[in-house]
């Protein structure tokens, strides 16, 4: 496995992140390669001379949802291999440290409505990153796994 060096830049604080970069089961479905790519592509665009927010605001709903459909497909339902789940996880922190980067700029220039979407559409998004964070890593209460469970299938299980 290669360190992944990762910029993410808040105003004018630049915070750098050495992760190792996980390896997918072999051979990987087009789906994981899809991800991966878009998640270097957003951490490389990160800090990047010409930021477009919009765009950035796009990419991370894109990779949300394929992250989502990789999850569905990959992990779910299964007992994925420890590198799968190791990739999963650092896809997931990826995600939501690309959502807080994005939505911490959209809170000083709002463009959301270029993509028809609100500022409340991207907290929910990032927060339920979060909730999947916990779900499958630790830290979620038993009363607020039942209320998610409640939600998304209509009872508890």
């Amino acid at each position: 496995m290669l360190p992944v060096l990762t910029r993410w830049r808040l105003g004018d604080t630049v915070a750098l992140m050495t992760t190792q970069a996980a390896t997918l089961e072999s051979p990987r479905s087009a789906r994981a390669q899809a991800l991966s790519f878009l998640a270097e592509e957003a951490a490389r665009d990160v800090g990047a001379p010409r930021q477009n927010l919009p765009f950035d605001l796009a990419l991370w709903f894109k990779t949300v949802k394929l992250f989502h459909e990789f999850e569905n497909e990959e992990m779910l339902g299964q007992n994925p291999p420890e590198n799968l789940q190791r990739a999963h996880r650092s896809e997931l922190a990826k995600l939501i440290g690309f959502g807080e980067f994005v939505l911490e700029r959209l809170r000083e220039n709002d463009v959301t409505v270029q993509l028809g979407v609100t500022l409340a559409d991207v907290e929910a998004t990032l927060e339920e990153l979060y909730d999947r964070q916990r779900a499958w890593y630790g830290g979620m209460t038993d009363p607020r796994r039942e209320q998610i469970l409640d939600e998304v299938f209509g009872g508890a299980r």
